[in-house]
Protein backbone atom coordinates (compact mmCIF):
# COMPACT_ATOMS: atom_id res chain seq x y z
CA UNK A 1 0.00 0.00 0.00
CA UNK A 2 1.35 3.43 -0.98
CA UNK A 3 2.38 5.75 1.84
CA UNK A 4 -0.23 8.43 2.56
CA UNK A 5 1.59 11.71 1.93
CA UNK A 6 -1.36 14.12 1.68
CA UNK A 7 -4.50 14.62 3.74
CA UNK A 8 -7.72 16.38 2.73
CA UNK A 9 -10.61 17.66 4.81
CA UNK A 10 -12.78 17.67 1.70
CA UNK A 11 -12.43 16.89 -2.00
CA UNK A 12 -14.37 19.39 -4.11
CA UNK A 13 -14.82 19.22 -7.85
CA UNK A 14 -11.38 19.75 -9.37
CA UNK A 15 -10.33 20.23 -12.99
CA UNK A 16 -7.30 22.51 -12.93
CA UNK A 17 -4.50 23.25 -10.49
CA UNK A 18 -2.17 26.26 -10.34
CA UNK A 19 0.96 25.63 -8.27
CA UNK A 20 3.64 27.92 -6.87
CA UNK A 21 6.34 27.82 -4.22
CA UNK A 22 7.68 30.35 -1.73
CA UNK A 23 11.26 30.29 -0.42
CA UNK A 24 12.45 28.96 -3.74
CA UNK A 25 15.18 29.63 -6.28
CA UNK A 26 12.99 30.48 -9.29
CA UNK A 27 10.81 33.16 -7.71
CA UNK A 28 11.96 36.19 -9.70
CA UNK A 29 9.36 38.94 -9.54
CA UNK A 30 7.77 36.96 -6.67
CA UNK A 31 5.89 35.13 -9.43
CA UNK A 32 5.77 31.67 -7.87
CA UNK A 33 5.04 32.49 -4.25
CA UNK A 34 3.31 35.82 -4.91
CA UNK A 35 0.90 34.97 -7.71
CA UNK A 36 -0.48 31.94 -5.87
CA UNK A 37 -0.93 34.02 -2.72
CA UNK A 38 -2.66 36.75 -4.74
CA UNK A 39 -5.10 34.23 -6.25
CA UNK A 40 -5.87 32.66 -2.88
CA UNK A 41 -6.76 36.07 -1.44
CA UNK A 42 -8.47 37.40 -4.59
CA UNK A 43 -10.69 34.34 -5.02
CA UNK A 44 -11.27 33.67 -1.31
CA UNK A 45 -9.84 30.17 -1.71
CA UNK A 46 -10.31 27.76 1.21
CA UNK A 47 -7.63 25.41 2.50
CA UNK A 48 -8.75 21.82 1.89
CA UNK A 49 -5.59 19.77 2.36
CA UNK A 50 -1.86 19.59 2.91
CA UNK A 51 1.19 17.37 2.67
CA UNK A 52 1.70 15.29 5.79
CA UNK A 53 4.27 15.75 8.53
CA UNK A 54 6.28 12.86 7.07
CA UNK A 55 7.01 15.04 4.03
CA UNK A 56 8.07 17.92 6.28
CA UNK A 57 10.42 15.73 8.32
CA UNK A 58 12.13 14.17 5.29
CA UNK A 59 12.27 17.13 2.89
CA UNK A 60 13.50 20.07 5.01
CA UNK A 61 16.28 20.94 7.49
CA UNK A 62 15.41 22.30 10.91
CA UNK A 63 17.59 25.35 10.35
CA UNK A 64 20.33 26.82 8.18
CA UNK A 65 23.20 28.53 10.02
CA UNK A 66 23.17 32.30 9.79
CA UNK A 67 19.59 32.65 8.53
CA UNK A 68 17.89 33.08 11.93
CA UNK A 69 14.37 31.63 11.51
CA UNK A 70 14.01 31.91 7.73
CA UNK A 71 14.12 28.17 7.05
CA UNK A 72 12.86 26.78 10.36
CA UNK A 73 9.41 25.17 10.52
CA UNK A 74 6.55 27.40 11.65
CA UNK A 75 5.08 27.23 15.16
CA UNK A 76 2.21 28.81 17.05
CA UNK A 77 1.49 29.39 20.78
CA UNK A 78 -1.45 30.79 22.71
CA UNK A 79 -0.69 32.33 26.12
CA UNK A 80 2.47 30.25 26.31
CA UNK A 81 0.88 26.94 25.34
CA UNK A 82 1.57 25.36 21.90
CA UNK A 83 -1.68 25.35 19.93
CA UNK A 84 -0.41 23.46 16.89
CA UNK A 85 2.56 21.28 16.06
CA UNK A 86 5.47 22.49 13.95
CA UNK A 87 4.42 22.70 10.31
CA UNK A 88 5.40 23.56 6.76
CA UNK A 89 3.14 25.34 4.29
CA UNK A 90 2.41 22.83 1.54
CA UNK A 91 -1.29 23.50 1.21
CA UNK A 92 -4.05 22.79 -1.29
CA UNK A 93 -6.82 25.40 -1.65
CA UNK A 94 -10.22 25.27 -3.34
CA UNK A 95 -10.85 28.44 -5.36
CA UNK A 96 -14.21 27.23 -6.69
CA UNK A 97 -15.43 26.35 -10.19
CA UNK A 98 -13.01 23.45 -10.48
CA UNK A 99 -9.83 25.45 -9.72
CA UNK A 100 -7.38 24.21 -7.08
CA UNK A 101 -4.39 26.28 -5.95
CA UNK A 102 -1.31 24.70 -4.40
CA UNK A 103 1.13 26.92 -2.50
CA UNK A 104 4.16 25.20 -1.06
CA UNK A 105 7.75 25.50 0.10
CA UNK A 106 10.55 24.26 -2.13
CA UNK A 107 11.98 21.06 -0.61
CA UNK A 108 15.66 20.80 0.34
CA UNK A 109 15.83 17.00 0.31
CA UNK A 110 14.00 13.99 -1.16
CA UNK A 111 12.49 15.48 -4.31
CA UNK A 112 11.25 11.94 -4.99
CA UNK A 113 9.11 11.93 -1.85
CA UNK A 114 7.95 15.51 -2.32
CA UNK A 115 6.98 14.73 -5.91
CA UNK A 116 5.12 11.60 -4.84
CA UNK A 117 3.13 13.72 -2.36
CA UNK A 118 2.38 16.38 -4.98
CA UNK A 119 1.13 13.90 -7.57
CA UNK A 120 -0.75 11.92 -4.95
CA UNK A 121 -2.69 15.10 -4.17
CA UNK A 122 -3.38 15.74 -7.85
CA UNK A 123 -4.68 12.22 -8.37
CA UNK A 124 -6.83 12.15 -5.24
CA UNK A 125 -8.50 15.41 -6.27
CA UNK A 126 -8.98 14.27 -9.87
CA UNK A 127 -7.17 17.26 -11.41
CA UNK A 128 -6.90 16.98 -15.20
CA UNK A 129 -4.29 19.70 -15.90
CA UNK A 130 -1.65 21.26 -13.66
CA UNK A 131 0.11 24.57 -14.31
CA UNK A 132 3.18 25.55 -12.29
CA UNK A 133 4.18 29.24 -12.26
CA UNK A 134 7.71 30.56 -11.71
CA UNK A 135 9.81 33.62 -12.49
CA UNK A 136 13.35 34.59 -13.34
CA UNK A 137 15.00 38.01 -13.18
CA UNK A 138 16.57 39.58 -16.22
CA UNK A 139 16.86 42.82 -18.19
CA UNK A 140 13.40 43.31 -19.74
CA UNK A 141 11.99 46.53 -21.25
CA UNK A 142 9.41 47.25 -18.54
CA UNK A 143 6.73 48.53 -20.91
CA UNK A 144 6.68 45.34 -23.01
CA UNK A 145 4.88 42.05 -22.52
CA UNK A 146 6.82 39.55 -20.43
CA UNK A 147 8.45 36.58 -22.12
CA UNK A 148 6.77 33.34 -21.01
CA UNK A 149 8.77 30.12 -21.38
CA UNK A 150 7.26 26.68 -21.14
CA UNK A 151 8.17 23.06 -20.43
CA UNK A 152 5.53 20.32 -20.43
CA UNK A 153 5.15 16.66 -19.54
CA UNK A 154 3.37 15.02 -22.51
CA UNK A 155 4.22 15.38 -26.21
CA UNK A 156 0.56 15.74 -27.21
CA UNK A 157 0.24 18.91 -25.11
CA UNK A 158 2.52 20.84 -27.50
CA UNK A 159 -0.11 21.84 -30.07
CA UNK A 160 -2.44 23.28 -27.41
CA UNK A 161 0.28 25.18 -25.54
CA UNK A 162 1.58 26.58 -28.83
CA UNK A 163 -1.62 28.63 -29.13
CA UNK A 164 -0.90 30.65 -25.99
CA UNK A 165 2.13 32.76 -26.87
CA UNK A 166 4.91 30.80 -25.14
CA UNK A 167 8.51 29.99 -26.00
CA UNK A 168 9.40 26.34 -25.48
CA UNK A 169 12.53 26.00 -23.39
CA UNK A 170 15.61 23.93 -24.27
CA UNK A 171 17.04 24.51 -20.80
CA UNK A 172 19.89 22.12 -20.02
CA UNK A 173 20.35 20.84 -23.58
CA UNK A 174 23.59 22.80 -24.07
CA UNK A 175 25.25 22.01 -20.75
CA UNK A 176 24.74 20.99 -17.14
CA UNK A 177 21.90 22.86 -15.46
CA UNK A 178 19.86 21.94 -12.42
CA UNK A 179 16.05 22.13 -12.60
CA UNK A 180 13.76 24.48 -10.73
CA UNK A 181 11.19 22.80 -8.49
CA UNK A 182 8.51 23.12 -11.19
CA UNK A 183 10.84 21.78 -13.89
CA UNK A 184 11.75 18.85 -11.65
CA UNK A 185 8.07 18.00 -11.15
CA UNK A 186 7.38 18.26 -14.90
CA UNK A 187 10.26 15.82 -15.49
CA UNK A 188 8.87 13.46 -12.83
CA UNK A 189 5.45 13.65 -14.45
CA UNK A 190 6.92 12.78 -17.85
CA UNK A 191 8.97 9.81 -16.70
CA UNK A 192 7.10 8.50 -13.65
CA UNK A 193 3.49 9.76 -13.92
CA UNK A 194 2.70 9.54 -17.66
CA UNK A 195 -1.04 10.00 -17.08
CA UNK A 196 -0.47 13.48 -15.53
CA UNK A 197 -0.62 16.59 -17.72
CA UNK A 198 1.61 19.26 -16.21
CA UNK A 199 3.34 22.32 -17.62
CA UNK A 200 5.45 25.14 -16.25
CA UNK A 201 5.10 28.80 -17.26
CA UNK A 202 8.16 30.90 -16.43
CA UNK A 203 8.01 34.70 -16.73
CA UNK A 204 11.02 36.99 -17.01
CA UNK A 205 10.63 39.86 -14.53
CA UNK A 206 12.62 43.10 -15.09
CA UNK A 207 15.88 43.43 -13.17
CA UNK A 208 18.87 45.50 -14.33
CA UNK A 209 22.52 45.40 -13.17
CA UNK A 210 22.29 48.91 -11.70
CA UNK A 211 21.80 50.19 -8.17
CA UNK A 212 19.99 53.28 -6.92
CA UNK A 213 21.43 55.81 -4.48
CA UNK A 214 19.95 53.65 -1.71
CA UNK A 215 21.87 50.65 -3.07
CA UNK A 216 18.64 48.97 -4.21
CA UNK A 217 18.83 46.97 -7.43
CA UNK A 218 16.90 48.56 -10.29
CA UNK A 219 13.95 46.35 -11.19
CA UNK A 220 10.51 45.22 -10.07
CA UNK A 221 10.62 43.03 -6.96
CA UNK A 222 6.96 41.94 -7.19
CA UNK A 223 6.13 42.06 -10.87
CA UNK A 224 2.38 42.23 -11.35
CA UNK A 225 2.85 42.49 -15.12
CA UNK A 226 4.32 38.97 -15.01
CA UNK A 227 1.31 37.89 -12.95
CA UNK A 228 -0.98 39.44 -15.54
CA UNK A 229 0.73 37.93 -18.58
CA UNK A 230 0.69 34.45 -17.04
CA UNK A 231 -2.91 34.74 -15.89
CA UNK A 232 -4.15 35.96 -19.29
CA UNK A 233 -2.98 32.65 -20.69
CA UNK A 234 -4.33 30.50 -17.85
CA UNK A 235 -7.67 32.34 -17.80
CA UNK A 236 -8.15 31.56 -21.47
CA UNK A 237 -6.81 28.00 -21.30
CA UNK A 238 -8.75 26.95 -18.18
CA UNK A 239 -11.82 29.14 -18.86
CA UNK A 240 -11.38 30.82 -15.47
CA UNK A 241 -13.82 33.40 -14.10
CA UNK A 242 -11.30 35.86 -12.69
CA UNK A 243 -11.05 39.63 -13.16
CA UNK A 244 -7.52 40.63 -14.22
CA UNK A 245 -8.05 44.39 -14.35
CA UNK A 246 -6.34 44.98 -10.99
CA UNK A 247 -3.25 43.04 -12.09
CA UNK A 248 -3.19 44.96 -15.36
CA UNK A 249 -3.32 48.33 -13.58
CA UNK A 250 -0.71 47.38 -10.98
CA UNK A 251 1.57 46.12 -13.74
CA UNK A 252 1.23 49.33 -15.73
CA UNK A 253 2.01 51.48 -12.68
CA UNK A 254 5.11 49.48 -11.71
CA UNK A 255 6.37 49.33 -15.28
CA UNK A 256 6.00 53.09 -15.75
CA UNK A 257 7.87 53.71 -12.51
CA UNK A 258 10.77 51.52 -13.69
CA UNK A 259 10.74 53.15 -17.14
CA UNK A 260 11.11 56.57 -15.48
CA UNK A 261 14.00 55.28 -13.34
CA UNK A 262 15.81 53.84 -16.37
CA UNK A 263 15.31 57.11 -18.23
CA UNK A 264 16.92 59.05 -15.39
CA UNK A 265 19.84 56.62 -15.17
CA UNK A 266 20.40 56.69 -18.91
CA UNK A 267 20.35 60.49 -19.05
CA UNK A 268 23.42 60.74 -16.79
CA UNK A 269 25.31 57.54 -17.64
CA UNK A 270 26.15 56.79 -21.27
CA UNK A 271 27.30 53.23 -20.56
CA UNK A 272 24.05 52.48 -18.77
CA UNK A 273 22.03 54.03 -21.59
CA UNK A 274 23.80 51.83 -24.12
CA UNK A 275 22.93 48.72 -22.10
CA UNK A 276 19.30 49.81 -21.72
CA UNK A 277 19.03 50.43 -25.48
CA UNK A 278 20.68 47.09 -26.27
CA UNK A 279 18.23 45.27 -24.01
CA UNK A 280 15.32 46.80 -25.91
CA UNK A 281 16.84 45.96 -29.29
CA UNK A 282 17.66 42.35 -28.39
CA UNK A 283 14.56 41.54 -26.37
CA UNK A 284 12.16 39.05 -27.96
CA UNK A 285 8.91 37.49 -26.79
CA UNK A 286 5.93 35.67 -28.24
CA UNK A 287 2.86 37.90 -27.81
CA UNK A 288 -0.32 36.43 -26.40
CA UNK A 289 -3.32 36.55 -28.72
CA UNK A 290 -6.58 35.15 -27.39
CA UNK A 291 -7.20 31.88 -29.29
CA UNK A 292 -10.51 31.70 -31.14
CA UNK A 293 -12.29 28.36 -31.31
CA UNK A 294 -14.46 28.25 -34.42
CA UNK A 295 -17.64 26.24 -34.62
CA UNK A 296 -16.76 23.01 -36.52
CA UNK A 297 -19.43 23.73 -39.16
CA UNK A 298 -18.10 27.26 -39.74
CA UNK A 299 -14.52 25.99 -39.83
CA UNK A 300 -15.49 23.47 -42.51
CA UNK A 301 -17.20 26.21 -44.53
CA UNK A 302 -14.09 28.39 -44.39
CA UNK A 303 -11.94 25.49 -45.52
CA UNK A 304 -14.27 24.92 -48.49
CA UNK A 305 -14.10 28.61 -49.43
CA UNK A 306 -10.30 28.66 -49.29
CA UNK A 307 -10.03 25.39 -51.21
CA UNK A 308 -12.23 26.68 -54.02
CA UNK A 309 -10.86 30.20 -54.09
CA UNK A 310 -9.42 30.95 -57.55
CA UNK A 311 -5.62 31.19 -57.68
Amino acid sequence: MAEQLVTFTEKPRAEYLIAGWRRQWSDGGRVSGGLTRYLIEKLGARKIGEMTNDVSLDCYPFQVAGTHDTFRPLVSYEEGLPNRSMYRENYFYDAGNGLIIFRGEEPWFRIDKYGDAFFQGIKELGVSQTAAVEGVNGPVPPDLERRITCVYSKAEMRDILDRYGVQFSSYGSDGRRGPTIAMALVSMAHFEYPDVEMFRFGAMAPMYPFATNNNDQVGIIRDHRSYYDIMRRLKSMFKLDVDLSELEQLGQTESQRLSDTLERIGSTNQEAKQLIDTVRTDYNYTPFVEPVDLDPALEGTLEDILRNFPE
